[in-house]
């Protein structure tokens, strides 16, 4: 269904022709919907135009076991038109993005005083279309004006992007089926049950392909050592890793790494040796990603099950090192007449499976 204004159009969904969403970690999610066309009283599209101007809202929702599921809603942007004489063949693609955009409208002038990175994150969510906040607390991020306020010089989007890099989070924007935005601002979450099984290589195989790439060339430990300006003390000293992560294999990184580990030097300005660590931290705990893959699937094929960005999924068949769990980074839904395709890419911090996985002939291969 494409809904305007938060309500499903039946009228304009009859008139499409294919979908095309694209749900990326760290980018506002995009749509493009191609409508037929076709010449009525000398005029071309002239029904679509009312709701498809620049700014116009516009949603797009899928039926996943009777239930709506909003993919995305946003104002359009962009329009594209091919014009076949006679009008038949006559099409018109409207794209547009997330409810992001209103966020980036240009840049703000504000001292954030006496705040966490978290409260800035939940007072800009909250003043953006009212959306619901799902902030993850940074206890450790205060701006003071003892030490140093945070001088706003960027759209809303922009800092509320640069401030979750600095402290290891994502910011994106998620919808019900009416329409209401959640904006999250927090780290990966890896504890959850996996939304699917990506099946390769074995009975039952959902999936058409599986291409997986790794590059261990990424550091295990940061050195942090500086200059506080003020005090003209040492911060820092010993080398900060991370502990505790959750991985999703058996070896992560720096087990791999073994006893030559890769560092690199960090120096962020910060106040106390205390920030100082958490954004070495934060850094360290992006930079162990080190395994990516995707592949190609589709709602049939999964048995009505939708796979989006910032979720768990498992992978089966992919012999002993690479099945396991992976964390979605992106999903580009290509949604037509009979089917629903979904190019999914994946991210790792770690391989080995405790479960196995090495069943059939991928464990010939790997």
């Amino acid at each position: 269904l494409i809904g305007v204004d938060n309500t499903p159009n039946e009228e304009l969904t009859q008139q499409v022709s294919s979908v095309e969403v694209y749900e990326k970690m760290d980018q506002a999610t995009s749509y493009k919907i191609r409508f037929m066309v076709d010449i009525c009283d000398g005029d071309i599209a002239h029904g679509l135009e009312e709701h498809t101007d620049p700014g116009s809202i516009l949603s797009v929702l899928v039926d996943v076991n009777d239930e709506l599921v909003c993919l995305v809603k946003g104002p359009v942007t962009r329009q594209e038109a091919h014009l076949q004489h006679g009008g038949a063949g006559s099409w018109l693609d409207v794209e547009g993005t997330d409810t992001s955009q209103a966020m980036d409208l240009g840049p703000t002038d504000h001292v954030w005083d006496s705040v966490t990175d978290s409260d800035i994150a939940t007072t800009i969510i909250g003043q953006n279309h009212q959306m619901t906040t799902d902030v993850e607390s940074t206890s450790g991020s205060a701006h003071s004006e003892a030490n140093h306020t945070l001088a706003q010089r960027e759209s809303d989007l922009s800092l509320i992007r640069r401030l979750a890099q600095r402290n290891g989070f994502h910011f994106w924007i998620s919808y019900d089926s009416a329409g209401t935005a959640t904006g999250h601002f927090k780290s990966r979450s890896l504890n959850g049950e996996a939304a699917a099984e990506l099946i390769v290589n074995l009975e039952n195989s959902n999936i058409d392909n599986l291409r997986i790439t790794w590059d261990t060339r990424r550091p295990t430990q940061v050195q942090t050592q500086q200059i506080d300006p003020r005090t003209l003390q040492v911060m820092g000293g010993s080398p900060v890793t991370l502990s505790g992560e959750t991985a999703l294999g058996d070896q992560d990184l720096s087990q791999i790494a073994g006893s030559s580990p890769q560092s690199t030097q960090l120096s962020p300005p910060t106040d106390d040796s205390g920030a100082q660590q958490a954004r070495a931290e934060a850094a360290l705990r992006e930079a162990q990603w080190f395994i990516n893959a995707t592949c190609r699937t589709s709602m049939h094929q999964l048995c009505h099950k939708l796979i989006r960005s910032h979720s768990l999924v498992d992978v089966q068949g992919a012999g002993s090192r690479h099945s396991g769990k992976y964390y979605v980074t992106g999903v580009k839904h290509l949604i037509g007449p009979v089917s629903h395709i979904m190019e999914v890419e994946l991210a790792r911090n770690a391989w080995g499976s405790a479960a196995g996985g090495g069943e059939g002939l991928a464990a010939a291969i790997f």
